[in-house]
């Protein structure tokens, strides 16, 4: 059985995720952009072993403790091609975050469309969604029982990062962003998916996709 947990960690209240096959007692944990020990005492009370830490994208809010939990379990940094530069030197970010107390990644595996990413018997589908910043992958879940709070329920899951949030869409403002290739990303990528499909962002609240297809005003 799948199980998302979600932890708000950080300054920027950035939506950690811990994501499990229980089964397996195996986890990816997705975004960690802050709080590791907070994180890594969520996965040991579950009694789960890591294999992956995923970014979505290289901004500091999602990748700050990835390399605190890969010293600490062994598991493999994954993050887009394009934003791998990042995790070496995080650039005009560092005016924005301290970054004194990050701990450098050591082995960094990179992805692209097409991959999969194996957690026990769950398969998490990469794609590529650019627009955010040029190397954003997004995370699809085609479907299986799942548990989130109480109770198990079928469940199809995008984890998202910065591309899409609950009415809104992530901001291009940054170095590296642009809005109509993010657009195109939304448009080509998530509302493809079934509407039943849940979002769940790197910042506030889940949402679904036909949700956003039908009341999110930047999609109109």
């Amino acid at each position: 059985m799948v199980k998302v947990q979600r932890l708000v960690v950080g300054p920027l209240m950035t939506n950690c995720y811990i994501v499990s096959d229980e089964d397996a007692r195996k986890c990816a944990v997705i975004d960690p952009g802050g709080e590791g020990a907070k994180i890594l005492e969520t996965v040991q009370e579950n009694g789960f072993a890591i294999e992956y830490i995923i970014c979505t994208h290289g901004h500091l809010d999602h990748i700050y403790e990835a390399g605190f939990i890969q010293r600490r379990s062994g598991a493999p940094v994954v993050i887009g091609e394009k934003d791998r530069p990042l995790l070496e030197d995080p650039g005009w970010m560092a005016a924005l975050m301290d970054t004194s107390g990050m701990v450098k990644v050591d082995e960094c595996l990179v992805v692209k469309e097409g991959d999969a990413i194996d957690i026990g018997s769950m398969r998490l589908e990469v794609l590529e969604t650019p627009g955010h910043t040029p190397g954003s992958i997004s995370l699809y879940y085609p479907g299986g029982s799942a548990a989130e709070g109480s109770g198990a329920r079928s469940l199809r899951a995008l984890f998202s990062g910065d591309l899409i949030f609950r009415l809104s869409v992530g901001r291009t403002d940054f170095p590296g962003g642009d809005m109509d290739i993010l657009l195109r990303s939304i448009r080509s990528k998530v509302l493809s998916l079934p509407d039943e499909t849940v979002i769940y962002p790197g910042h506030n609240q889940t949402t679904t996709v036909g949700k956003e297809r039908t009341e999110n005003p930047f999609l109109a």
